[in-house]
């Protein structure tokens, strides 16, 4: 398990956690999620390490027997989810201590290990301006490693354009199922048109913005020389307080327009900063948006 991307001393935690979807799903091979009762006609999956507050009913007596240990089994019922998470590389992400980029990547892991624990189908898709890297078809706690490696191993892209990407062939599951777009959505181009070409491929979306305290809260002043970290051009600026003012209003401003575009296409809409703990952003920010239970 990779310690820079999840903490050991919650993984138990979130396995007991799984993605919330707002669609009746069905399928021949998913998870636990939606098994109500666990009959003998049911097919046998997993294992997982016993937490408190798990259904005693489900313990497997033989494996305690023979390690001394408390496991509960998991079972195939008769629907499944398809997991994508789509991770924004593009050099704006990058921006920030932590940066964007680093939490999406965790957030990315999260969200994949919870589904995993829960047989989930999952895939994960960098990009930039194209679809820079995927792993497709995971399945399983058993492909956590496998998550992980990838997702550690992603790096800094060019300029961001999530209309282009989302048009590449492979860059969108053939499948019904869920997509997580984890961005800054800081596109020149727009995103409208990327966002509605994932829902015409039968994806219920959420879009998670990630931006640094730096980007909503700026504390600087007077003469300074701004880089565009996607673009490279610089420009001479003078940051007076009216300047400053303008700044908070037009971003308020975007990020209304995101929610408002999210909302009228019964898209989830969340908000994160780079600064806020996994743990927070996972078991507080994602739980009271109903992305996970």
């Amino acid at each position: 398990m990779n310690q820079h991307l999840l903490d050991p001393s919650w993984l138990a935690r979130l396995e007991r956690m799984q993605m919330a979807s707002r669609k009746a799903v069905s399928g021949s091979q998913a998870g636990k999620r939606r098994a109500r009762q666990l009959g003998s006609s049911m097919e046998f999956a997993d294992f997982r390490a016993y937490v408190p507050g798990d259904d005693l009913r489900q313990l497997d007596w033989n494996a305690y027997a023979r390690s001394g240990k408390l496991f509960l089994k998991k079972y195939l019922d008769e629907t499944e989810l398809h997991v994508n998470l789509y991770i924004d590389c593009s050099r704006s992400m990058s921006y920030g201590q932590p940066n964007k980029m680093a939490r999406a990547v965790e957030i990315a892991a999260a969200l994949g290990y919870l589904s995993l624990c829960h047989l989930d189908h999952v895939s994960v898709y960098a990009f930039d301006s194209r679809m820079t890297a995927a792993l497709t078809g995971l399945q399983g706690k058993s492909q956590a490693h496998r998550l992980l490696s990838f997702l550690s191993s992603l790096q800094e892209g060019g300029t961001g354009d999530i209309q282009t990407a989302m048009r590449q062939p492979g860059a969108v599951s053939g499948k019904a199922g869920t997509s997580i777009v984890l961005s800054d959505f800081l596109f020149e181009s727009g995103y409208t048109e990327g966002i509605a070409y994932l829902q015409a491929a039968r994806q219920e979306v959420t879009l998670v913005q990630v931006l640094s305290k730096e980007e909503l809260a700026p504390e600087y002043a007077g003469e300074l020389r701004l880089i565009d970290s996607e673009t490279g051009q610089a420009k001479e600026v003078s940051l007076t307080s009216p300047l400053m003012e303008e700044y908070h209003k037009s971003l308020r401003d975007y990020q209304q327009e995101l929610s408002a575009f999210a909302y009228g296409r019964g898209i989830a809409f969340v908000s994160v900063e780079a600064e806020q703990s996994l743990e927070s952003i996972v078991f507080h920010v994602f739980r009271q948006a109903g992305m996970i239970r």
